[in-house]
């Protein structure tokens, strides 16, 4: 795959970078004004129901839970009006055709406007509650410095995982939940009958429930998909295997977990004592502790992992990306149901709310039905290690016997190894003080992203842009090694 020119060594600023954007941004409007068009449509149930179900204010909840379980107004208004100014823009992109710069701002304005109004509803949750957002903040962090580690060569900066961080956690999350707001209202239409009973009713409801968390499901998937391949379009030069899909997967499903632990530590910390028993503190110690790396992390790592093997294979690229989304899907409706069930059949012979339950039984069965698809991810993770462990021997060695390398033959074998680098870093510190560590550190990641260039460029070195990257990294190892101190790596 060819690309053009880069933006600070990281965006891929072209034409086809911003097509992609655009029509992924389109995509997304159309689903949401479907979504629209059926909840003005459905069958109303109660008399005096709004026009839109979202405007319909819940009996017995008012204050902040009222605000959790229904859309403001202000957010859906604005909503509306970026997409409209996001569709004037687009008109007049299209009637002037501008180019270069113009065309830039004209695409990143549009894509703001279209996307950027969603935003406003997870936004709503963290500022609301900044105390649970905060409490959630360290374990996050955590799991996202252990993704930028665990890529192990050809790192996707860490800049990239916070783009994709907050995609689930600002568009994922805002988008999934006007999606969702809409389709139970829509669902609660066609479902609920006026002249029913109660019973049926209250039948209805729950199967509007269980249909909600597979709607929620799809969109969320397809949403973290969306987030993915923009991503592999915009930072395609830097694009290798699953493992790179796997990151960013991972790191949307971090992003919208994030929100999501601040509305569930919110709402059963106020409610959960009356409708099921759980707390606020449960749904941390689950959600921000031992289930951090399950849950929508998993799914979305697992998801992004299938897309990146699905970018790698040209002959059967359409069923293996088929295959991630469906996977994905299944993981989370399946965790939401099975979780359930399983949590009803124990609690039948086991009290609940014991401090044995709530340390142990019941994080275990929400982590059951996931265990399949977390270890699939780990198993992806570790096979693609791998394979990057023998393609950074090949690109260091391709690096070092070039002409014009900044890689030594004597420095290729503390490269390529994990464990004599570390030794080296070590040695440093010990010998010469903790800067002339740092500073040797700086300069292998320099020439590790120097051999990465080399791997990911193997089969367009020799095109202009590639070799301007090329020259830049090349460059910057010079740099370093020219800054005084002993930084150098030399063999014993």
């Amino acid at each position: 795959m060819t690309g053009g020119p880069t933006v600070g060594g990281l965006v891929q600023d072209d034409a086809l970078a911003r097509g992609r954007a655009l029509l992924i941004a389109r995509l997304m409007i159309a689903v949401y004004l479907v979504e629209l068009l059926l909840n003005y449509l459905r069958p109303h149930v109660q008399a005096n129901e709004p026009t839109l179900s979202i405007f319909q204010k819940l009996p017995g909840t008012s204050g902040s839970i009222g605000r959790l379980l229904s859309l403001p107004p202000a957010i859906f208004w604005t909503v509306l009006a970026g997409i409209v100014a996001g569709a004037a823009i687009q008109g007049f992109a299209a009637v002037r055709r501008p180019e270069g710069r113009r065309a830039v701002v004209l695409t990143w304005i549009t894509l703001a406007l279209l996307l950027g109004p969603f935003t406003l509803i997870p936004l709503a949750v963290v500022l609301a509650y900044p105390f649970q957002a905060l409490v959630c903040v360290p374990g996050t962090a955590f799991v996202l410095l252990l993704l930028h580690g665990g890529q192990r060569f050809a790192r996707m900066p860490l800049p990239v995982l916070l783009v994709a961080f907050g995609w689930g956690a600002l568009v994922v999350f805002g988008l999934g939940r006007a999606y969702t707001g809409l389709a139970f209202g829509t669902l609660n239409g066609y479902l609920g009958k006026p002249s029913g009973s109660l019973g049926s009713q209250i039948k209805n409801q729950y199967h509007a429930i269980d249909l909600m968390i597979l709607h929620l499901s799809i969109v969320n998937a397809f949403l973290v998909a969306a987030g993915v391949l923009l991503l592999f379009v915009l930072f395609r030069h830097r694009v290798t295997d699953a493992v790179t899909g796997l990151v960013l997967g991972a790191a949307a499903g971090l992003g919208y977990n994030l929100v999501e632990s601040v509305l569930f530590i919110r709402i059963y910390g106020s409610l959960g004592s009356f409708i099921s028993g759980a707390t606020g503190g449960f749904e941390y110690y689950v959600r921000q502790a031992i289930g951090l790396l399950g849950g929508q992390a998993a799914f979305g790592a697992l998801l992004g992992a299938g897309l990146g093997l699905a970018v790698q294979s040209r002959r059967h690229r359409p069923l293996i990306a088929v295959a991630a989304v469906v996977a994905a899907i299944g993981a989370s409706a399946g965790t939401e149901t099975l979780a359930g069930w399983f949590s009803h059949g124990v609690h039948d012979h086991l009290a609940t709310g014991g401090p044995f339950d709530t340390l142990v039984v019941s994080p275990f069965l929400w982590l059951l039905p996931q265990a399949p698809f977390i270890l699939l991810a780990a198993l992806l993770l570790w096979l693609g290690r791998r394979t990057r462990a023998a393609a950074a021997r090949t690109a260091v060695t391709a690096e070092a016997s070039a002409a014009d390398s900044a890689i030594t033959p004597a420095e290729a074998p503390f490269l390529t190894d994990p464990a004599l680098r570390l030794w080296a870093v070590v040695s440093t510190w010990r010998s010469y003080g903790q800067p002339a560590a740092l500073a040797l550190l700086r300069l292998q990641s320099a020439q590790l992203d120097l051999a990465a260039w080399r791997w990911q460029r193997r089969d367009s070195a020799d095109e202009p842009a590639a070799r301007e990257e090329g020259d830049r990294l090349r460059a910057r190892v010079l740099r370093l090694k020219r800054t005084p101190g002993p930084q150098r790596v030399v063999a014993p």
